[in-house]
């Protein structure tokens, strides 16, 4: 499918939502239209556009000089959590017996299936993107498509593309998820193409109907009706940003920061005008002849052949020339306000306002910044109590695909029983080096294999030819060592 950008979806003010929805989200009641219009305005926001009304009436153009904080804030935010991308450490849930590797071998090799289809998807460079969704629209969705000839796509949408229904009582209980997506960019209803997706669950079994309409709500066709999916469940999921019990929406940073993002920029663009018109001095001319005046030329080293008039010079008045300097006093309140605007964003996202003047003195120790982001640290922490447990259902959706459709001939593989951990790293040295220090004391107490290891912290070209020479090079010092030891043997039986 051609996706539009989010720039794009957000002209398709045509699009009738509510057309297309109101007979699939039967319950649901609300101006769709308008949810995914105020959506639109959120990521234009984002991406820059913040606008706002002047005086015409005005001899000059006011200046507007805009600063995205918004932009640089929630981009901090979603690289501080998904900068280095999440392990997910398959270990298996029956021990071998000693000597044995047997279920460490088929963890690893669920493990390594799982890799296998998080990098052909690019996961990564989607998930970090995805936590950008998620603060601007207030929510995201993973959806997870599955075919025999093609493997298995992670997709991530967007709020303005997902619009789910959970079932009454327990609105973790996701019952019907319908996506929309613009195929083209036509301006005239007849000529736009929506895909309209419907998953649903009827009993114990997942249905997918799909269709494409026009921009009045029309179908054009049907690609799927009712069609059987096999599935016991939605493969979607779906993550919110915050909110509290019972709510579905989520909340978008984008509308928490702009209050003090619009004031921000009006500030900063007022100021820069107070520049232009308050910082110079003027010239003060008195009692000079007119054609004197005339012949003054402003330049460095210039003379000024400063002539008094006549009428001025009869009463005793001499022609003078000052220059009168502005006072320019609003500098330290205009400093003040703005500051505290501007660490009222921060504080709102729980970012850090580092700069070079609030580093000084607390540079000395990986702990005195480690302090510094604890803030960060712990909002993450809080994201992660949603993010966390959505991961997991995505890579335990994942198995049962690959089980049910045999997705890359890998169906005994899914079937391994194991469990799954996901550990995550924020990008704090100290942190990192804590981490390695436990992982490979796991390894030497052999309840962590060297492949996993290798996996979490190498960057190597090829684990197995790594491997390889590591149990090559412990053989021949095992062999080196049973060498010198039967020399001596033989030294000392030739001395008896």
């Amino acid at each position: 499918m051609i996706e539009k950008t989010i720039q794009e979806r957000g002209q398709d003010k045509l699009i009738n939502y509510n057309e297309l929805l109101k007979a699939e989200l039967q319950g649901v009641y609300g101006d769709f239209l308008k949810k995914v219009n105020k959506i639109n305005e959120w990521y234009e926001i984002y991406e820059g556009n913040q606008e706002w009304e002047t005086n015409n009436n005005l001899d000059y153009e006011p200046t507007k000089k805009i600063t995205n904080l918004i932009k640089k804030l929630i981009d901090t935010r979603a690289r501080f959590m998904f900068g280095r991308e999440p392990f997910f450490d398959v270990r298996p849930i029956i021990k071998d017996k000693k000597g044995e590797t047997i279920h460490q071998d088929q963890a690893q090799e669920k493990e390594d299936l799982l890799y296998k289809i998080l990098a052909e998807n690019k996961f990564h460079s989607k998930l970090l993107k995805a936590r950008k969704d998620c603060s601007i629209g207030g929510k995201v969705a993973i959806k997870l498509w599955g075919h025999k000839d093609v493997g298995l796509k992670i997709i991530f949408s967007p709020a303005q593309e997902f619009f789910p229904q959970y079932n009454l009582d327990d609105v973790d209980q996701l019952e019907k998820v319908v996506f929309l997506y613009a195929l083209n960019n036509e301006s005239l209803p007849e000529n736009q193409r929506i895909k309209k997706q419907v998953w649903e669950m009827q009993g114990n079994k997942c249905l997918l109907n799909e269709s494409t309409h026009d921009g009045r709500g029309k179908t054009v066709s049907i690609e799927y009706q009712d069609h059987n999916t096999k599935l016991d469940f939605i493969p979607v999921v779906i993550i919110q940003n915050g909110g509290l019990t019972g709510e579905t929406e989520g909340i978008s940073d984008v509308a928490s920061l702009w209050d003090n993002q619009d004031n921000y920029n009006k500030l900063t663009s007022d100021d820069i005008d107070a520049l232009k018109f308050q910082m110079f001095g003027q010239d003060v001319v008195t009692d000079a002849d007119e054609e004197s005046l005339k012949n003054i030329k402003v330049a460095p080293g210039a003379m000024i052949d400063l002539q008094t008039d006549i009428a001025q010079a009869n009463e005793g008045r001499q022609a003078k020339m000052e220059r009168l300097e502005s006072g320019f006093s609003y500098k330290d309140k205009f400093e003040d306000t703005v500051d505290r605007l501007k660490n009222d964003m921060y504080d709102t996202l729980d970012v850090p306002n580092v700069n070079l003047e609030q580093l000084k003195g607390i540079m000395q120790s990986g702990k005195s910044m480690k302090a510094l982001y604890w803030g960060l640290m712990a909002v993450c922490d809080e994201d992660w109590t949603e993010w966390g447990p959505a991961l997991e259902q995505m890579v335990n959706h994942i198995f049962k695909m690959v089980d049910v459709y045999n997705l890359y001939g890998a169906r005994a593989i899914a079937k391994y029983e194991t469990t799954l951990n996901i550990e995550r790293y924020y990008p704090i040295q100290e942190d990192e080096d804590s981490q390695k220090r436990v992982d490979m004391e796991e390894v030497i107490a052999e309840v962590r294999s060297r492949r996993s290891y290798m996996n979490k912290w190498g960057e190597y070209e090829d684990i197995e030819s790594e491997l390889e020479q590591i149990q090559l090079e412990k053989q021949m010092l095992q062999d080196s060592y049973t060498k010198d030891l039967n020399n001596d043997l033989d030294d000392e039986t030739d001395i008896d």
